[in-house]
Parts: C-alpha cells; sequence; structure tokens
C-alpha cells in the first residue's frame, strides 16, 4: 500500500474558477463593518462599538479588559444564572431560524467533506495570497484521506497490529479512563490529542464522533468481508483495499446524492449531477474543467461558496434526548432553566473574567457545570451522541406557524429528536464571533481573529476573489439588485447607495449567502410553502458547489463515478459480497448500520 502525505503537483493546486473576472479587494475597515451586521445577536449584551475593536484582535489567551473604551471582548456573555438562553429551549420550534428541511448532523457532515478535500497551512489573513501558488495539502479527491492517512505502512499508529484482529487494517480506536474500549472516542495520546489522518476532525465533540463513525463504518466492513469471503483472513492486504473501496464509494455515493442534493436544491442538483430523464448520474459541467482531468481546488469554492455551512451552525446543540448531562432534557438543571437542554458551542462567563471552558473541562457555577462543545480534548465521560439528534431518518416534520407561509419543525416534544440545522443565510450565530485560539489560526499559530465572519470576508478579499455579481453574470444567472441585498440591513453606510463600500460589487461569500437567504426555493418537492428562504443554495452558490464536487468526483479515475457510472450501493454485493440487510444510501442509514440499529455508540 503507497500513499502520500500531500497531494502531487499536478493534482493539488489551488487555482481559480473565473480566472477572467475582474478580481476585488476590500478595505478591512468595511469588511468589519460588513461582518458586525452578520453576527445573529441572540444573547448578545452590546455596549456600542467599543464591543468591536479596531483590528478584531484579542489576545492569545483572551484576557482582555472587560471596561472602559478599549474593551476587547466583542460579544460578553450573560451568566448562566440570568435567565437568558444561547437557543431555543430544547423542544420548542424557531421558524425563524431553523432549516426545516435539512437535519442538524449535515452541518457537520459538510466540515468532514471540506477537511477531506482542502487544507491549506500557508495562505495568511495578513496578506494577498496567489492561489496558483499554493499547494493543496490534501487530494482534492473524495478519498478520505482525513481518515486513512498515508496507510498502515507509512502511519501505522492508526491501525490495529494485532495479528487476530487484521494485522493492522482495522483503525484504533478511542479508550475510556480504566482502558475499557470505547468506540465513540478517537484514540489519543498521553496530551489527550487525536492520532487521526486530520487533526481538525476534532475540532469539536460533534465531528470528533462523526471522525469516530467513519472509524467504525470501515472496521465493520472488514468484519462482513471477513465473513462473507473467509480468504480475506489470510490475505490482509486485499482485504484492506477491498474494504477502503467500498467505505470510499459509499461515502461518494452519499456525498453525490444525499448531501449535495439537500445543499445546492434539486433543480441544480438535476441540472449538474443527474441530468434530466436519466436514470443514472449524467453530469453537465460548464465551469469546472480541470486540464487533462487533473482536479484543482478553486478557490471561489473553497474560500467563498463551500463556507455557507457557518451560516447553518446552531449555538447549541443537545447530544441525546432524555438526558440533561448531554442537553437532551431530563431532570436536573445544567443551565438556569431546566427546559434549556443544549450544550453550547463556546461557553464564556463574564463572572469569572473571561475564562473560557471547553470539552475536556467543567466551570462550577450555581446552576451546575458548564461545559462546551469545544474539541481538541478527550470527549466527556459519557458524551457519546445519540444520531437521532442530528440525521433523520426520512424528512423533517414540519408544519406552517400559526397557520401562515412560515415552515417551522415540530417540536422535540412531540417524540421526534432531530435537531434541525439553521437556514442558510447572512447571519452566523454568536458563539462564532468568539472563536477560541485553537480555532482561530492562520497555520498552527493563532492569529487574534477570533470572528468568523470577519476571518472568511477577510481571506476572500486576500484573495481577490471576484464579487458576486461578476460571478453571477458569468453564470448567466440572475443578478441580485442592490436593494435585495442591501435593503434590509441595519446599517447607515451599508444601507445607503451613496456610501456603501461594497455597492455593485458584493464580496462573494456574502452574496451567495444573500441569495440563498432570499430565495424561496425549496430543496424538495411538495405542497408546503415557506416565505422565508435560506433551505438551500441559490443559483451561484448551488452552480458553484455543484460543479465542483461533482467534477472533483468525476475525474477522479477511482471514484465510482469515473470506474462504474452505473454502480449503487444496492449493487455492491455482486461486486465484493458486502451486503448490508439495507442498502446504505444515506448518513442516517450509514450510521445506523455501523451502529447496529442503536444510532449510538453509547454502552
Amino acid at each position: 500500500m503507497t500513499y502520500v502525505s500531500r497531494s502531487s503537483l499536478e493534482e493539488g493546486r489551488f487555482g481559480r474558477m473565473f480566472r477572467w473576472l475582474p478580481r476585488e479587494t476590500y478595505k478591512k475597515e468595511d469588511l468589519l463593518r460588513l461582518a458586525k451586521i452578520m453576527i445573529q445577536k441572540e444573547t448578545v449584551v452590546f455596549v456600542g462599538d467599543a464591543d468591536f475593536p479596531k483590528d478584531v484582535r484579542l489576545s492569545a489567551d483572551y484576557q482582555p479588559p472587560t471596561e472602559g473604551p478599549n474593551v476587547a471582548v466583542p460579544f460578553p456573555r450573560p451568566q448562566p444564572d440570568t435567565g437568558e438562553l444561547f437557543d431555543t429551549a430544547f423542544g420548542e420550534s424557531e421558524p425563524d431560524d431553523e432549516n426545516p428541511v435539512i437535519p442538524a448532523g449535515y452541518t457537520y457532515f459538510g466540515q468532514f467533506i471540506d477537511h477531506d478535500l482542502t487544507f491549506d497551512p500557508n495562505s495568511s489573513l495578513q496578506k494577498l495570497n496567489d492561489p496558483e501558488a499554493l499547494e493543496d495539502f490534501r487530494t482534492p479527491r473524495f478519498d478520505l484521506d482525513s481518515l486513512y492517512g498515508r496507510g498502515p505502512d507509512d502511519q501505522p499508529y492508526l491501525y490495529q497490529d494485532a495479528p487476530d484482529r487484521g494485522g493492522g487494517i482495522r483503525f484504533r480506536l478511542g479508550r475510556t479512563s480504566n482502558n475499557q474500549d470505547r468506540p465513540g472516542e478517537l484514540q489519543r495520546n498521553v496530551d489527550g490529542r487525536a492520532l487521526i489522518g486530520d487533526p481538525r476532525n476534532d475540532e469539536n465533540a460533534i465531528i470528533c464522533q462523526l471522525q469516530a463513525v467513519f472509524l467504525n463504518f470501515h472496521n465493520k466492513v472488514i468484519d462482513t468481508l471477513e465473513t462473507a469471503r473467509p480468504q480475506f483472513k489470510q490475505d490482509h492486504h486485499a482485504c484492506f483495499l477491498e474494504a477502503q473501496r467500498i467505505v470510499r464509494w459509499h461515502y461518494q455515493y452519499i456525498v453525490l446524492n444525499d448531501y449535495l442534493k439537500r445543499v445546492v436544491g434539486e433543480k441544480t442538483w438535476r441540472i449538474v449531477f443527474q441530468g434530466s430523464g436519466n436514470a443514472r448520474p449524467h453530469p453537465h459541467l460548464k465551469f469546472y474543467l480541470p486540464k487533462h482531468g487533473r482536479s484543482y481546488m478553486p478557490v471561489e469554492f473553497s474560500v467563498a461558496a463551500f463556507r455557507f455551512g457557518h451560516s447553518m451552525v446552531r449555538p447549541s446543540y443537545a447530544l441525546r434526548p432524555g438526558d440533561s448531562n448531554v442537553g437532551g432534557g431530563g431532570k436536573g438543571k445544567p443551565f438556569a432553566r431546566e427546559k434549556f437542554n443544549r450544550i453550547p458551542l463556546f461557553f464564556r462567563l463574564d463572572k469569572n473574567e473571561g475564562a473560557e471552558t471547553s470539552a475536556a473541562t467543567s466551570t462550577e457555577t450555581d446552576s451546575g457545570p458548564v461545559r462546551d462543545l469545544h474539541g481538541f480534548g478527550p470527549l466527556p465521560d459519557d458524551w457519546e451522541i445519540d444520531w437521532n439528534m442530528f440525521f433523520a431518518e426520512a424528512a423533517l416534520p414540519t408544519m406552517h406557524a400559526n397557520g401562515g407561509d412560515e415552515l417551522q419543525v415540530v417540536g422535540q416534544d412531540t417524540g421526534h429528536f432531530t435537531q434541525p440545522g439553521y437556514r442558510i443565510d447572512t447571519k452566523l450565530v454568536d458563539p462564532l464571533a468568539l472563536l477560541p485560539p485553537s480555532v482561530a489560526k492562520s497555520g498552527n499559530a493563532p492569529d487574534g481573529i477570533p470572528v468568523l465572519a470577519y476571518r472568511n470576508l477577510l481571506r476572500g478579499s486576500q484573495f481577490e476573489l471576484p464579487s458576486g455579481q461578476s460571478v453571477a453574470r458569468a453564470l448567466e444567472a440572475d443578478v441580485m439588485t442592490e436593494e435585495k441585498l442591501w435593503g434590509d440591513v441595519k446599517d447607515d453606510v451599508l444601507a445607503d447607495p451613496n456610501k456603501n463600500p461594497f455597492a455593485y460589487r458584493a464580496p462573494l461569500w456574502y452574496y451567495i449567502l444573500k441569495e440563498a437567504e432570499t430565495s424561496n426555493t425549496r430543496n424538495d418537492p411538495g405542497p408546503l410553502r415557506d416565505s422565508r428562504g435560506g433551505h438551500c443554495l441559490g443559483e451561484v452558490g448551488g452552480r458553484i458547489v455543484a460543479e465542483v464536487i461533482v467534477g472533483i468526483a468525476l475525474n477522479d479515475h477511482t471514484s465510482y463515478l469515473y470506474q462504474d457510472v452505473n454502480w449503487t450501493p444496492a449493487s455492491e454485493a455482486a461486486r465484493s459480497g458486502f451486503a448490508p440487510k439495507e442498502p446504505i444510501t444515506d448518513m442516517y442509514s450509514l450510521i445506523h448500520w455501523t451502529t447496529g440499529g442503536t444510532m449510538t455508540f453509547k454502552a
């Protein structure tokens, strides 16, 4: 088995998808103004512009002054005992914010896909970047190198080595503090850092468990193959390669047929991937056309379009139903209001002078221990997710709110426990304006820019991306009017067409989010109406995301789309003997099969 740690020079570059379009750069102070109005201030206590320092930089240890004109804490948090909530109470619907058709798990599956495709340790938020000169340290293929690393020969510590367990072809999984198997956790070193193919898949307590799902999926595929074809018990090398192909092809199928259809919408998905009236995939690519089939990573995708998932992030999540220790209800008061029962992304207590907590630690308050979902440390005891909370077996149950046009997800207290993601729009929840130093980094070093909206806008300017209007014209899509882009913005400068520095040249990332927000296109057919948009991407964002994802799969000579366009999970049994009871076609069915129907690794 031969693996490389990075992409080849021929197939590992960043590049431009619309290289003929004029490039745009913006002043930092203008980007900061735009970032401020993109923060969804659900629990924020504002005292004025002092909350946003001019350079939006916090010290590495996040111990700035908390009073006075130079305060450097953009979003001070209320204390847990004030009764203010970080999110809607678990069991209550939130029709203004919740996406009525996409479960919350796809937010983090999108992050998992991004980590599989891209890793750029060299670009900087402090200078202009030439995408043609940057190398993608991930292969631009859906090959799960973030899972497999460089393989058993080069990174044997990722794999089990005992001969009676396959001789290094199964992944090592996590252990409990008393050295018992813990399949829902990752293996870690003595410092608590995860030993995995991509360290970013330990950023939070959700994606680290999604990584564990795929590790377990691979291991169970090995077990199934050895049962179906006993000769594999003697030929570990052949067994590993066959299992790796099966895992990759199922993953690719889910990306193309489950995830992509949800996020770009049925119409765009059919145009780009399926083709009108075709029973099998019939890709139609017009703009992502790699030379000689050598895939590259467009910066319009990686720096703008595929960052739409940031707007889908909730401020907090419940991990299991009926258990207040992990935010899912039940008895006890982990927060001030018993009914809240969700765990925040990042928690910050002002009365402790800005001290942070992480998923690995807790802080005692009058309301009990406070924890957050911040990762890069051991998963707390008994935090295994019930994946019913993140992926639905069927469509989310929706209804019209108050008899009007606003769709809402039926409350979880009715027996449905899947949390919806947030709508795709121009608002990012306020915890994403206080990223911890372990996340707010350029390369391996914290860069002191904790506001995610500002980071994304600044990166787009540093890469000189074309404006949203320019890309829309190139795609022959309807160009949004200035009124639609800025008419509802609550900022005296941005709302004034004579003062707006982004007039007729909106940053591409903002444009894509606004397009989704103002689009009423639903990503599945049906009679339900919803005057709010944000169900899926619009024309510009959807076309970029669909073409790049489909194009990468189409140009990968090891993908099912290239090798066997007729392949489906149902046809795998005839190819290899791998035959789960029901074909694995989406994330719910993959987790359901991997966990033996329990949807959790909790013992």
